[in-house]
């Protein structure tokens, strides 16, 4: 899929914001305690900007920051021809080259960027006042948003992640659970279900919050 079809199906950016911070949410209670969760979400990253962010560990990743008001979202599919290192080092045609100027500033950000101005195989943006998401590619060409945001653009989400972190981490989740969570209603009977092993379920919720959301005095 391309960044055109992909733009298509996206939820407006209040309620991709809301499903970003909920999925985080979701990875960090069924797998509290591990290194490896793919996905992270800072509220207040910039001054008027919540980050979210997903790494598979591979090589592909997606970042996307969100103001009350627009939004940007780079994908990086590192096999996709869309990739600089698939063209000498270089973007394509109007991956990078057509982003609005307002959205520079987010783009040469390393927490964003990822560390690696390259890392680019697509770029979509919601700016102020828009009604629709849009980018700069004609959709020629599979850069891998399809698949890198599929699940945020899932018309079940409960049932894409469950299914996906019941893989990725190799432990069962309860997928009404998940659902209570990706609905933005957790509370430590779910946490309990989602982490059988947790010794004290709502002090796992506690730090689930806390891993998303500012600590608050």
């Amino acid at each position: 899929m391309n960044a055109p079809d992909t733009a298509r199906r996206l939820p407006a950016p209040a309620r991709l914001r809301d499903l970003s911070r909920r999925v985080a949410l979701l990875e960090f209670l069924v797998a509290p305690d591990t290194r490896y969760r793919k996905h992270a979400f800072r509220a207040e990253w910039r001054p008027g900007w919540d980050l979210a962010t997903m790494s598979n560990g591979g090589g592909d990743e997606y970042a996307i920051a969100f103001s009350g008001t627009a939004a940007l979202i780079r994908c990086f599919d590192h096999e996709s021809g869309m990739s600089p290192y698939a063209n000498d080092e270089e973007h394509r045609p109007g991956t990078v080259d057509a982003l609005p100027a307002e959205f520079a500033g987010l783009l040469a950000d390393p927490d964003f960027e990822g560390g690696d101005p390259l890392a680019v195989s697509a770029l979509i943006w919601w700016r102020e006042g828009s009604t629709a998401w849009a980018t700069g590619v004609p959709g020629d060409m599979d850069d891998g948003s399809g698949w890198l945001l599929g699940g945020l653009t899932d018309e079940a989400p409960q049932e894409y992640y469950a299914d996906h972190f019941r893989h990725y981490h190799g432990r069962p989740v309860d997928e009404r659970a998940a659902a209570r969570v990706l609905l933005g209603e957790p509370t430590a009977q779910t946490a309990a279900l989602l982490d059988p092993g947790a010794a004290d379920p709502a002090d796992l919720l506690r730090r689930a919050l806390a891993s998303v959301d500012p600590v608050r005095d």
